[in-house]
């Protein structure tokens, strides 16, 4: 069952990317998108306000789509 879950998890995550429309980038450039993530990891660890103005902005859009 833990793998299900994994693979659903990856799934949804890489969702996500094509909602933002960030799937047009090539496999090559993955680093791009890794250091895209880990600068955001670090803007929420230095102002933890920076994730509620995220998630606040995401659960707009994406309760918006329905």
């Amino acid at each position: 069952m833990d793998r299900k879950e994994d693979a659903r998890k990856k799934i949804q995550l890489g969702g996500l990317l094509v909602k933002a429309e960030l799937d047009h980038m090539h496999p090559a450039e993955a680093y791009v998108l890794y250091g895209m993530l880990l600068d955001c990891k670090r803007a929420m660890q230095e102002k933890p306000a920076v994730k509620e103005r995220w998630a606040k902005l995401g659960k707009e859009l994406l309760v918006g789509e329905k």
